[in-house]
């Protein structure tokens, strides 16, 4: 207290009856703050803050000091009558601004701390540059203290001059576990995780979702929320767009509502009133369409497969208009003359004017006609129809649907040779009754066995099995497609083209109407894969937040994404579309096989053979002479004696990613059995590389990698 006293005793210029802090080096100088009206304050050129904070920083800062006051003192120094401020210039706006308000008086005394002209500069870049920034966790935790005291949240709102939307924000995360919090603290999850949590106030379902996801590659808001909400519907899924969100919650139903969430915000908790009260509305309309066919039922969910079991009565032509037909007749005489009367020189704006409304007058015409159909009474006797919901969350009609035990028995006596001309001609429709065009089951294929459908069948490789390896070669170079823009471009670009010049005729590689290519092998096969974690991880990265505007504004912004997330959405289509084929199918598109070696896709090192998916499913015979050719005979006589199933588990062993450890093989033996691939799974096999001696060492050579690596792309999600 001496020491104290002695300095303050120092500083004190005898004249100016002001105390003054002085400069001293290396201790701690402590002076009594002093009340000095505010209409003698000003702010110094001596402070270093230059660049001016947001309005919405300074708008906090106003609504701090008028609702609690100030709570730090200004550093001024004496100039003439007034006194400089040279640390704390916003908080001198701010109260200036309460002037302005007329909340406090132009003389209202302000604590301030007085120095030394010397200081100023020192002492205004301390206090600018040595501060650390409030955790975000601890700004929530301080917010949720405030509520707890009794403050509401539009109290705090005015506290901090922000919306009450936002502190509502704020105490949500707040009510996220406090281990996931710590988590936070130590930069183990990012705030946008933290976000997702929100989705419940669960501490033990927030805990299970991000040990469940913690494991994943590349953890993200979106594989939390999908954990969370996995046995919820979204609000803009289609189910609930068909019952609708009021109704649902008319018949008891609760929501939990996302407030970070962009897109999907509102969750539907109790999927199973949704579907009953979606099962009970489509019942009524099924009710009401068995009015008019012979029978309808109504299905929440259908796919591709749900109708191969019908046959199908469509829609036949009515008697054109003849008032139309006289019509199109008159305006396609009147388009002949003009364009055989065309001159350049003579060619008026009115008569391109007439020809435009001619054109598109005739286009109205053609959907008319194409319009004018109908079922007939026959075709209503016979079939029914599903209803459905659509994607948007429509009712949908599956219209003309003939169950196999309705379609007409042909007539006992009809004339051999008849029949026989009939069955030639027109072999997967009906002969009796409406045209009915018959099921999937029921057709006969008249096509010729060809050298592949041979070679499989000899090695037991039935269709299922067929169809799983070739959906899961699909997924593969799915994503290796859906990675690589510029091999996407081209590929679509050379669909396109040979689309619009009229150079058709071909298998084209890709769906240009950017339909889901069907996959025709077990979903099953295609779960957990690495092709599947790299799809997610593509997916996970695109930029889809402009399809949330409406048309044109979603197209404005989409022309204005950074080329790269325009270049990543491009792939991701032309790959969605992309139809499967393993190499050696009879239809094989060329092109899709160049696109593959284009890409160096390396099936072997994203698909293994193992028991379930292959050995157990393929004759015994198959993988003895498989073993013998790759391994040694010694080995392959060694497991002939087994059962399949046994001979099916030491094959899957001996045909890992790393064969010496799992089965004892050789070196040499590894190299070939870790690569070995079914016919027409890999890409870049020559013919000769098709058979089963050679096809180790093509598929090494063609897809450009030492046996145990990966592309660069996909070592992270391997």
């Amino acid at each position: 207290m001496t020491q104290r006293k002695t300095q303050k005793a120092k500083a004190q210029p005898a004249e100016s009856g002001v105390k003054v802090a002085p400069a001293v080096a290396g201790g701690l100088v402590a002076t009594e703050p002093q009340m000095i009206p505010l209409n003698k304050l000003a702010l110094s050129p001596k402070n270093v803050r230059k660049t001016q904070a947001t309005e919405a920083e300074d708008a906090e800062l106003y609504a701090s000091i008028k609702e609690t006051g100030l709570k730090q003192n200004l550093l001024v120094h004496k100039v003439g009558a007034k006194f400089h401020v040279h640390a704390g210039g916003r908080r001198l706006a701010a109260l200036n601004k309460l002037v302005e308000d007329k909340v406090i008086k132009p003389g209202h005394p302000i604590p301030c701390s007085v120095e030394d002209p010397d200081q100023a500069e020192d002492t205004s870049a301390a206090e600018n540059m040595i501060r650390s920034a409030m955790h975000a966790a601890d700004q929530f935790e301080a917010f949720a203290t405030l509520r707890a005291k009794g403050r509401t949240e539009d109290q705090i709102a005015r506290q901090f001059g922000i919306t009450t939307d936002l502190v509502r924000r704020r105490l949500k995360l707040a009510s996220v576990a406090s281990e996931l919090m710590q988590n936070f603290r130590e930069g183990d999850i990012s705030l946008d995780c933290v976000m997702a949590f929100t989705l419940t106030d669960d501490h033990a379902r927030q805990i299970e979702a991000w040990e469940a996801v913690k494991q994943h590659y590349n953890p993200s808001p979106h594989s939390i929320r999908h954990h969370l909400t996995q046995k919820s519907y979204s609000g803009s899924s289609k189910l609930a767009r068909f019952v609708g969100i009021d109704d649902y919650k008319s018949a008891g139903g609760t929501v939990i509502e996302d407030l970070f969430a962009e897109r999907d915000a509102m969750h539907l908790e109790d999927p199973d009133l949704l579907e009953k009260l979606a099962q009970a509305k489509l019942d009524g309309l099924a009710a009401e369409a068995a009015k008019t066919w012979k029978w309808a039922e109504a299905h929440l969910e259908t796919d591709y497969d749900s109708f191969r079991a019908y046959g199908r009565v469509y829609p036949q032509p009515l008697d054109p208009d003849p008032k139309l037909a006289a019509e199109k007749l008159k305006l396609e005489e009147r388009q002949d003359t003009l364009e055989s009367d065309y001159d350049e020189e003579t060619w008026t704006e009115e008569l391109q004017k007439e020809e435009e409304q001619i054109w598109s007058r005739l286009r109205e015409i053609e959907e008319i006609e194409a319009a004018n159909v109908a079922h007939t009474d026959a075709d209503y006797k016979i079939a029914g129809c599903v209803v459905t919901i659509s994607h948007n969350g429509e009712p949908r009609l599956e219209t003309g649907l003939v169950r196999p035990e309705d379609i007409p028995v042909e007539e006992d006596n009809k004339d051999a040779s008849v029949e026989n001309e009939d069955r030639e001609n027109n072999d997967n429709t009906t002969r009796c009754g409406p045209t009915i065009e018959l099921p999937q089951a029921m057709r006969r294929p008249d096509i010729p066995v060809d050298p592949t459908t041979a070679a499989r069948k000899a090695q037991g490789i039935p269709q299922a099995l067929a169809d799983d390896l070739r959906a899961s070669r699909h997924q593969i170079l799915q994503a290796h497609l859906a990675a690589d823009y510029g091999t996407a471009y081209d590929a679509m670009l050379y669909t396109m083209a040979r689309n619009v010049f009229g150079r058709g005729g071909m298998a084209s590689p890709l769906d240009v109407s950017l339909r889901p290519a069907m996959t025709m092998g077990s979903r099953e096969i295609l779960k957990e894969t690495v092709a599947q974690r790299m799809l997610e991880a593509i997916q996970e990265g695109l930029n889809l937040t402009w399809l949330e505007a409406k048309a044109p504004e979603d197209f404005a912004l989409l022309t204005q994404l950074p080329e790269a997330e325009k270049q990543a959405l491009f792939a991701w289509c032309a790959a969605y579309a992309l139809n499967q084929q393993l190499s050696n199918d009879s239809s094989a598109s060329a092109v899709i096989e160049a696109i593959g070696t284009r890409l160096e896709v390396d099936v072997a090192a994203c698909w293994r053979p193992n028991s379930e998916n292959y050995w157990i499913r393929v004759k015994k015979d198959h993988a003895i002479e498989t073993a013998k050719s790759l391994i040694d005979e010694r080995w392959a006589d060694d497991k002939s004696g087994l059962r399949k199933a046994e001979i099916a588990k030491a094959m899957e062993q001996a045909f890992t990613e790393n064969p010496q450890e799992t089965a004892g093989l050789t070196a040499g033996s590894a190299a070939k059995t870790s690569r070995w691939l079914p016919d027409g799974m890999a890409f870049g096999e020559t013919d000769e590389a098709t058979s089963q001696d050679d096809a180790p060492s093509a598929q090494q050579t063609s897809a450009g990698h030492e046996p145990d690596s990966l592309p660069a792309f996909m070592e992270n999600a391997a």
